[in-house]
């Protein structure tokens, strides 16, 4: 305008991020419902930063706490595959069909049965708790334990903690890992887990057999029927095939691929790790508390301009 003065508009007050009350969060005025304002969340964390970053402390030290005193550990693995004979599992079939004829229970024929239940043993409690009272394991487990641990807390521990069983059914092998502070220990107890699964499937099938056989000369007593007669003694040469490779073949439910060495290098703890965690933890519980605070001091006032 000619000879007029031009108004000027009165500047916007400066947003002051010293007082979180003046920080709208969610949502601010200018935004839509149920949006939140990320430049005022920004605002908001960066005026209560301090309290962010002692959160962010505190949880990195109580993660470098445990990653230091954390004892190191090494992880041992042994390569396994099931055995399997699908030639002599023939027997089941004939005895199924002699079921019928004969009174023969289903007893279970062949040695084939034994890898049935392969896998379900290598991952049972009772071999590890076999495997932990042949070695005395307890008081190794908890070496500075003052009061009196038990084999069921034992088993429990070594389950969960120690031992751990991956399959690959694409490769069709197991693997058995021990993970433990020394790494000859972790070694020799993975081997011996796979042995002493080998042992205990190949003692059972031993009964089985020899428990069968009696059966079997038992039943040949009571029929003059040739061809019954010759079916039975077939069963009682596949068990007796049973009992051949049940006592001349150590692995004879697992076959070791490749067998668990010492290792060199550590399986935990990744210390690095567990601090970045730690950062981040405290990172996300400050910026959590800040909005919570945030937000409950919002509906204070609220509730008070209420009449």
């Amino acid at each position: 305008m000619q000879g007029g003065s031009v108004p000027i508009a009165n500047p916007k007050p400066a947003i002051s991020v010293a007082s979180s009350e003046r920080i709208p969060v969610m949502p601010s005025e200018g935004a839509a419902d149920g949006e939140i304002d990320l430049v005022a969340v920004g605002l908001l964390l960066w005026a209560r930063r301090y309290l962010v970053l002692a959160l962010m402390v505190l949880c990195a030290a109580a993660a470098a706490y445990y990653a230091f005193t954390k004892p190191t550990t090494f992880r041992a693995d042994v390569v396994v595959t099931e055995v399997s004979e699908g030639g002599l599992n023939a027997a089941a079939a004939l005895a199924s069909q002699l079921t019928g004829l004969v009174n023969i229970p289903s007893l279970g024929f062949g040695a084939g049965r034994g890898q049935k239940e392969a896998e379900p043993v290598l991952e049972s409690r009772l071999l590890v708790q076999e495997y932990i009272s042949r070695n005395n394991l307890v008081a190794q487990l908890y070496p500075n334990s003052k009061k009196r641990q038990t084999l069921w807390r034992a088993v429990q521990e070594f389950q969960k903690g120690i031992l751990s069983i991956r399959q690959d059914p694409r490769r069709g092998v197991t693997t058995v890992s021990v993970e433990w502070t020394d790494p000859t220990t972790a070694a020799r107890w993975a081997n011996g887990i796979v042995a002493l699964a080998n042992e205990l499937i190949r003692t059972r099938a031993l009964e089985e057999a020899k428990r069968n056989i009696e059966y079997l000369n038992a039943q040949i007593e009571h029929t003059n029927d040739v061809e019954l007669r010759r079916a039975i003694y077939n069963l009682i040469e596949s068990e007796t095939k049973t009992l051949m490779l049940a006592n001349g073949r150590p692995e004879y439910a697992f076959r070791i691929v490749d067998p668990a060495v010492p290792p060199e290098v550590k399986a935990g703890p990744h210390r690095a790790l567990i601090l970045l965690t730690g950062l981040a933890v405290g990172a996300l519980f400050g910026g959590l508390i800040v909005l919570a605070s945030d937000w409950v001091s919002r509906q204070r006032r609220r509730l008070h301009r209420e009449p």
